[in-house]
């Protein structure tokens, strides 16, 4: 089990390539088998940030670094080399966790997290 949160200010005249790029990703991780849980909120004008569990720390990376399989495989990849580029952000940074343990639901789901047997 592992899980990773991101957080940035966002330059303003970067945001519809953002946007462009972040779209796609966004989709890749919504659609992934191994993401249990994933959620970005946005704070206008400025503030974005993301929350995913996955169901091992290989499935988030292998994402991360475009080593699944599929046509959309290098999604993220692709814009964290176009975020190289020409940066969309004031601020970034990112937060890979273990998740320890869980308490309450989330839109009426719970069991993200597995309990030691």
């Amino acid at each position: 089990m592992s899980g990773s949160s991101s957080w940035a200010r966002m330059r303003l005249p970067e945001l519809p390539r953002f946007i462009r790029w972040g779209r796609p990703v966004e989709r890749q991780i919504r659609g992934h088998p191994e993401a249990k849980l994933a959620a970005a909120a946005i704070r206008l004008p400025r503030t974005v940030s993301t929350f995913s569990i996955w169901t091992s720390t290989r499935a988030m990376t292998a994402m991360v670094f475009g080593r699944d399989d599929g046509e959309g495989a290098h999604r993220h990849t692709e814009a964290m080399i176009e975020r190289e580029r020409r940066d969309f952000h004031h601020e970034f940074t990112t937060l890979r966790f273990r998740p320890l343990s869980e308490h309450g639901s989330w839109e009426g789901r719970s069991q993200y997290v597995p309990w030691p047997a």
